[in-house]
């Protein structure tokens, strides 16, 4: 379970709370007047987030390319035109 503290105090703690999570404690969330404003984690834990939301974006624009494939070919458009100018927008 997460620890939580107020920024005020983590000011004081910073390095033993950078320690602590880099050696696998959980998560600290910082708060002000109760509010939490940011969290630190581990080196790992942030990877694995980044890699979950690239994996989601990837996920997610493929389906929207299936979709307007599915356009594409609905308006009878050349299907090899349309991956040509994809091709063409992703190399910029």
């Amino acid at each position: 379970m997460e620890a939580v503290i107020g920024v005020e105090d983590a000011r004081a703690k910073l390095g033993r709370i950078v320690e602590e999570v880099a050696a696998g404690s959980a998560p600290v969330v910082l708060t002000r007047r109760g509010r939490a404003l940011a969290v630190v984690l581990s080196r790992e834990e942030y990877a694995e987030l980044k890699d979950l939301a690239t994996r989601q974006a990837r996920a997610e624009l493929q389906r929207r390319l299936g979709r307007v494939r599915e356009r594409v070919q609905a308006k009878g458009l050349r299907r090899e035109a349309v991956n040509e100018a994809i091709s063409s927008v992703r190399k910029r």
